[in-house]
């Protein structure tokens, strides 16, 4: 009974973990019924030339499956069923603050799609009505990674050619996803969030509290919690076999480039494969 009863336990962990990725809800949205987007691609009743990529591809909001928990997202794909490389796009902010729009999708997402790529981007957990509790570079990473079985879900998708970018706070989950994966190709980071002490003592605002309404027990495990959250502090358990493209602003105040450059040292030294570009103002 008691062998019955652990593969029973077994079997219902496997579905519970299988369903990782899975896609419970899918609404295609129509940015030619959101006035909001129309007054800004079309002019004189034409679709701009500029905007003209909108045509060629699909943008839907969905609803996955990450933990066991209802993740919100978006899902942006050419309309042509080839079989295209993927892109795992994070967003940066927190909560509802710097959250997907359809604005980004739609300037964003789909301007990437119309290149060849299928592009997921994750909400992260708690936001947007999904379910559960976001935690800033915790257990959220997960949704992050849970976009893979996803892409591997999809028909339309070559998930041997994947790539992951994010900016800020994005930045902050790409580093973290390739502490945990070494299944993409390439990733970018731009003004990335690698270093949350350094973070708060050039930041001159109250940024810490970010870290006590996001970050579960911050008040008793703050050491801890930075430093499982600051690539500066796990470089050495990031891909090696990921080429990664760093792009920093040099007057970039709220995420300064010194994070990019003291990473880049430590990457230096640890052999990763890694590209330094900043930029002037």
């Amino acid at each position: 009974m008691k062998k019955i009863f652990t593969f029973i336990t077994l079997l219902v962990s496997f579905s519970l973990v299988a369903q990782n990725g899975k896609i419970i809800d899918r609404q295609e949205y129509d940015w030619k019924k959101d006035i909001t987007i129309t007054n800004i691609v079309f002019k004189d009743g034409k679709l701009q030339e500029k905007f003209q990529y909108l045509n060629g591809v699909t943008i839907e909001k969905i609803t996955y499956e990450s933990d066991g928990l209802k993740v919100k997202g978006y899902l942006v794909q050419p309309k042509n069923k080839e079989n295209h490389p993927c892109i795992i796009y994070n967003r940066g902010g927190n909560k509802e603050f710097g959250k997907l729009s359809t604005k980004k999708a739609v300037f964003i997402l789909a301007k990437v799609a119309s290149w060849g790529y299928v592009v997921a981007a994750s909400q992260y957990r708690g936001n947007d009505g999904g379910e559960g509790k976001e935690e800033f570079g915790g257990k959220d990473v997960n949704d992050v990674l849970n976009l893979i079985p996803l892409f591997d879900n999809l028909k339309t998708t070559d998930t041997t050619k994947m790539g992951i970018y994010g900016w800020s706070r994005g930045g902050m989950m790409t580093y973290l996803a390739l502490t945990k994966t070494n299944k993409f190709k390439a990733a970018i980071v731009g003004g990335g969030l690698s270093d949350l002490r350094l973070w708060i003592r050039t930041r001159k605002d109250t940024i810490e509290s970010v870290y006590y309404k996001n970050i579960p027990n911050y008040t008793e495990n703050k050491s801890k919690s930075i430093n499982d959250r600051s690539a500066i502090s796990q470089v050495e358990n990031i891909s090696k076999t990921t080429p990664i493209l760093m792009v920093h602003g040099t007057a970039d105040w709220r995420v300064v480039p010194e994070m990019a450059l003291d990473l880049s040292k430590e990457f230096i030294a640890n052999k990763i494969p890694h590209r330094l570009v900043l930029f002037e103002g």
